[in-house]
C-alpha cells in the first residue's frame, strides 16, 4: 500500500512538471514583435522606390509591420525645401505611412532653413547617430 500511495505521488508531481504553464512569459513569446525599418538616403529621387518599398513591406508583415522611417541627410536636404520636387514624394511617402526625417547637422551644413521644410518632416539633430541609435533598437536598415 505504501508503495502504490509513493508511486501515486511521484506519478502526480512527474505529470504535473510536464504540464504548460501559462505565465506571462508564454504570453510574451506568442505576441508579435514588429518588423520596424529606416533608410538613410543621399537622393531625394529614390523616395519614390523606397516608399513603394514601405507599402510592399507593410502588405508582407502584415500586422507585424512596426514603423518605416526615412532619413534625408547630405546635400540632399537642399531639395527638400523645394516644393516642386518634394510634393509629388511626400504625397506617396505619406499614402506608405513613411515617416520622414531631416539631418539637422546636414541643414546646417548646407544653410537650409528647417522652416521650409514640408509638413510632417521632423529634424534629428545627427541623422547618422539616429540611424545608429534604431539599428541598436532592432530596426532593419539601409543606407542608400
Amino acid at each position: 500500500m505504501k508503495k502504490l500511495l509513493l508511486s501515486l505521488v511521484l506519478a502526480t508531481g512527474l505529470l504535473s512538471s510536464c504540464a504548460p504553464q501559462s505565465t506571462a512569459d508564454n504570453v510574451e513569446e506568442s505576441a508579435v514583435t514588429p518588423q520596424n525599418y529606416f533608410v538613410l538616403n543621399r537622393n531625394v529621387q529614390q523616395l519614390k522606390a523606397i516608399a513603394k518599398a514601405a507599402g510592399e513591406l507593410a502588405v508582407a508583415d502584415s500586422s507585424a509591420f512596426g514603423e518605416f522611417n526615412v532619413i534625408i541627410c547630405g546635400k540632399s536636404v537642399q531639395d527638400m525645401v523645394t516644393p516642386e520636387v518634394m510634393d509629388p514624394f511626400m504625397e506617396i511617402l505619406n499614402a506608405n505611412n513613411v515617416n520622414v526625417i531631416a539631418c539637422g547637422f546636414s541643414l546646417k551644413k548646407f544653410e537650409v532653413d528647417p522652416a521650409g521644410l514640408p509638413e510632417g518632416v521632423t529634424v534629428v539633430p545627427n541623422g547618422i547617430q539616429y540611424g545608429f541609435e534604431k539599428q541598436k533598437a532592432g530596426y532593419y536598415s539601409i543606407t542608400l
